[in-house]
C-alpha cells in the first residue's frame, strides 16, 4: 500500500505514481473523517494550533532512520495570512531533526482545484538545501491524490536526496 487508502492495495493514483516512476511510500494516520474535516478547518483555518497536541504521542512513535523530516511548505502569501505552517507544526511533534529544505511558488489552494487540475498543476517546488545523500522524511497534513507529496518527492531526488519517505495526519476517503 502506498498511500494508507483503506481495502485496496494500490488506489487508482497510486497505480498512475507507479506508471510514471513516482512511488512513494507514505503512512497515513487517520482517515480524512467528518471529525477530521472538524479538526482541521479549527487548526488550519482558524489558527486553534494548540489542537495539533492531541496526536502528538501518535506522531512521536513515527519512525525513521537517521535524517531530515521535511514538511511541505507555504507559499509566502499563505503563511502570510496563516501565520503558522500546519504540516510545520505535524513535523515539530514527531522524533527527529526538522529542517525547513523546500519553498513553494504562489498558486490557488488545492482544495479550490479539480481532481485533474491537481494532477496536471506545475511543479511549485523547489530545493533551498543541500540535500545530496539525506534520507528525508515528508510531512503534510492531509493526502487526497498525492500531486503535493511527489512533486516535492521529484524536486529532492533531483537534487540528490538518497531516501525519501512520507507521513500524513490525515488521508481523504
Amino acid at each position: 500500500m502506498d498511500c494508507g487508502k483503506p481495502d485496496v492495495e494500490f488506489c487508482q493514483d497510486c497505480r498512475h505514481w507507479r506508471e510514471i516512476g513516482w512511488t512513494l511510500e507514505t503512512r497515513t494516520l487517520y482517515l480524512y473523517n467528518e471529525e477530521a474535516k472538524t479538526f482541521m478547518h479549527r487548526y488550519k483555518f482558524l489558527g486553534d494550533t494548540f489542537l495539533i497536541q492531541m496526536f502528538t504521542a501518535e506522531l512521536k512513535k513515527v519512525k525513521m532512520r537517521r535524517g531530515w523530516i521535511v514538511p511541505i511548505p507555504l507559499s509566502e502569501n499563505r503563511l502570510s495570512e496563516r501565520k503558522f505552517n500546519q504540516a510545520e507544526e505535524i513535523a515539530r511533534r514527531m522524533n527527529g531533526k526538522v529542517i525547513s529544505a523546500l519553498k513553494r511558488d504562489e498558486g490557488a489552494a488545492l482544495s479550490s482545484k479539480s481532481r485533474k487540475e491537481r494532477l496536471n498543476r506545475k511543479n511549485p517546488f523547489h530545493v533551498t538545501k543541500e540535500v545530496s545523500g539525506k534520507r528525508i522524511l515528508l510531512v503534510d497534513d492531509v493526502y487526497t491524490t498525492g500531486i503535493t507529496l511527489r512533486q516535492a518527492m521529484v524536486r529532492l531526488k533531483e537534487a540528490g536526496a538518497s531516501e525519501i519517505s512520507a507521513v500524513t495526519l490525515f488521508r481523504s476517503i
